[in-house]
């Protein structure tokens, strides 16, 4: 994001033409401009020039153009179109707070290096800026119409020069000693950008990244210009956008620090952060169809700026985490893969501020009209769809992205874990195949299902009892357990169960004419407040396309029953899952209710189940020498109650037939321990 004097630096050169009667944006422009010319000068000049792939020498020379075609109509058409000279003025003002800036900043490097002294620093930083400050004096008051306009113009820079001052001070020890080498040799910076294009996730993540970044320079540039225009609540808005964003910045990071040890949050934090920042936009754009309030403009400035400062503090987050994925894929060849990350990053923000003064000269534009300065009400109208529409579009296609992006808390937490267990010298082939079908291969993650559970669990609320009973076991060991309850026993295991895991499906939810009649069996055929011929079209057009999306989400594992051959197939995926480190979840009741000749699952209790389940501990066990814990869990409908149970470890040492009657016998047990609750509860409630 923008830094704070830079911010200033950006109204305080709005404010100057508005003080010279020439439209604000264009002193907004011309700042961009000088901006832009200053990271473009570093990036093609010298050793950074030399360093740089082909291909990204060739954007930063056409950002270059693009710069020098706004700058020839700001500076030479517009002006000469309309006979408006006082444009010089601005233009001169701005240049040199960039010069003065640029030169400080040397100096500052130079002092942390060695080759300047204290002494010397001090009285070169002193002559510059007292030159400056006598250089700013004398254009303001030979062109001001005011003499006390003159002097506040003047305080205002020499504030910001202090305000710059006093940030290149404090990053002072950022500094490196030494000369500067922003990238290394163009080979390693073409081999990492090569291999990194062959990774799914990366590619997945560069398109949000770049997309963010776009959005976020536009994003600044309108909300400070939208302040510049509101002259009148000037430093009441400026104060908030600036302490929303120290503020939000500081919490943001506290937060994914507090909870990155236990599950990586980020993804879902910028999700989070980019529906804040679109919401802030549209208040945006309703404002600037009208002379704003300051009660309105202070929400729609409170929700862009803090949609955008979680935004980019959790791109930063990511892009961090991200590392170890580009470890993953280039085998830990990762040199130049530093150098990449910040010449792209770097590229990224210069197109998007481009974007920005492109959407700037052509807001400066007089296209016909006089150039006196224009009512700020006309002017609001005229910035409406230009201000608003790119970082929308630009947020929405981001959001999308993100909602695809593979890389969800459960994959980085399990990279996380492949890589070290790699730097130990040992293997899992399992997870490995895993990962290479989500990092390296190209896979979409399904968030928009965890965006709709996030909002269905406050109307679904249930609480969740027996947490306890999942601690100590490691993710892999556990299969859990749940009884089905119609439909109900899967939504709430979905919804609340706090541990990840893969689900098992029958097969026939794979099938569409095998999914309708399933559905109709085991749970519609019963809804007799249905009318008989709604229930299978029902099914068939709403139900079976949602669901055959939902599995598809949440990776089922499909379950062959009755079908010993493809059944092997369902313990081999789920094997492969726990060597993975994944958790199963199984609901192996029989679908045969209590009512005779009538099929489908207890609406309430536990029915029987099905045996074979239980032979997973066994086959687990002989594969990797660990027992897997069998945890049963009892979804309690009235009580709208989630009971987590003590789980049933498997015995290697007892015959694996006896061990599949006493896991089944025990989990039997202990969920019907918990129904019998329920039902002491219930009684006790009505009674009550």
């Amino acid at each position: 994001m923008m830094s704070l004097s830079t911010q200033y630096h950006y109204i305080y050169c709005m404010m100057m033409s508005s003080a010279l009667f020439i439209p604000t944006v264009i002193g907004g422009a011309l700042m961009m401009s000088g901006l832009i010319g200053v990271e473009l000068t570093r990036l093609l000049m010298g050793h950074g020039r030399r360093s740089l792939p082909g291909g990204m020498r060739l954007m930063s020379l056409l950002l270059l153009g693009f710069m020098l075609i706004c700058n020839l109509l700001l500076l030479s058409v517009y002006p000469a179109a309309l006979n408006v000279e006082k444009v010089w003025i601005v233009f001169s003002l701005v240049l040199l707070m960039i010069m003065r800036g640029n030169l400080l900043r040397r100096l500052v490097e130079r002092l942390m290096r060695g080759s300047v002294g204290t002494c010397a620093f001090l009285f070169l930083a002193g002559l510059m800026e007292l030159l400056a400050v006598g250089i700013v004096a004398a254009v303001l008051f030979f062109n001001m119409p005011r003499t006390d306009l003159a002097w506040q113009m003047l305080a205002g820079f020499v504030l910001g020069a202090a305000l710059e001052g006093y940030g290149l001070w404090r990053e002072r020890k950022d500094f490196k000693v030494g000369s500067p080498s922003p990238f290394e040799d163009p080979g390693q910076m073409g081999s990492a950008s090569k291999g990194l294009h062959g990774i799914g996730a990366y590619k997945a993540f560069e398109r949000f990244h770049r997309l963010i970044l776009v959005a976020l320079q536009i994003t600044l540039v309108m909300v400070y210009t939208f302040i510049g225009l509101t002259l009148r609540e000037l430093l009441a808005s400026l104060g908030m956008a600036l302490s929303l964003t120290l503020l939000l910045r500081e919490g943001t990071d506290r937060l994914l620090a507090k909870i990155e040890d236990r599950r990586p949050a980020a993804t879902q934090l910028l999700l989070a952060g980019l529906f804040l920042w679109i919401s802030g936009l549209v208040l945006f754009y309703r404002q600037l169809d009208q002379v704003p309030s300051l009660l309105m403009s202070s929400m729609a400035l409170a929700l862009s700026m803090a949609g955008a400062t979680v935004s980019s503090t959790c791109l930063a987050e990511i892009e961090r985490l991200m590392a170890n994925v580009a470890r993953y894929g280039l085998e830990n060849r990762l040199d130049g893969y530093a150098q990449v990350r910040r010449a792209r990053t770097e590229l990224s923000i210069l197109g998007g501020q481009m974007l920005a003064l492109v959407l700037l000269t052509l807001l400066s534009a007089p296209w016909g009209r006089s150039w006196a300065f224009t009512d700020v009400e006309s002017l609001f109208r005229s910035f409406r769809p230009l201000m608003i529409l790119p970082p929308m579009l630009l947020l929405l296609a981001a959001f999308v992205s993100v909602l695809h992006f593979p890389m969800n808390s459960r994959y980085f937490l399990k990279l996380r874990r492949f890589l070290t267990l790699n730097e130990e010298g040992r293997e899992n082939p399992a997870m490995k195949e895993q990962l290479d079908n989500v990092v390296v291969k190209r896979h979409k993650n399904r968030y928009a299902l965890k965006f709709i559970m996030t909002l269905i669990r406050p109307l679904y609320y249930h609480k969740v009892l027996g947490k306890e009973h999942l601690a100590g076991f490691e993710d892999g060991t556990m299969i859990l357990i749940c009884n089905h309850g119609e439909l109900y026993g899967p939504v709430v295991a979905n919804l609340y169960v706090p541990v990840s895991f893969r689900p098992w499906s029958t097969s026939s939810m794979m099938d569409k004419d095998a999914i309708v009649e399933h559905m109709y069996q085991g749970t519609m055929k019963r809804q007799k407040w249905l009318p008989e011929r709604w229930k299978r079209p029902i099914i068939r057009r709403l139900l079976y396309p949602f669901f055959q999306w939902v599995y598809q989400s949440i990776e089922c594992i499909p379950v062959y029953a009755g079908e010993p051959r493809k059944l092997a197939q369902t313990f081999h995926m789920s094997l492969q899952a726990m060597q993975a480190e994944d958790n199963i979840l199984i609901f192996p009741e029989s679908g045969e209710d209590h009512a005779y000749g009538e099929r489908g699952y207890v609406s309430e209790g536990v029915g029987r189940m099905n045996t074979g389940f239980a032979m997973l501990a066994p086959l687990y066990y002989a594969r990797t020498g660990k027992r897997a814990v069998f945890v049963p869990i009892y979804a309690s409908k009235k009580l709208r109650t989630l009971f987590i149970c003590q789980g049933v470890e498997y015995d290697p040492t007892a015959s694996a037939n006896q061990e599949k009657l006493r896991i089944v016998e025990e989990l039997l047990r202990r969920m019907r321990e918990k129904y019998q609750l329920e039902l002491v509860q219930t009684v006790a409630k009505e009674k009550g």
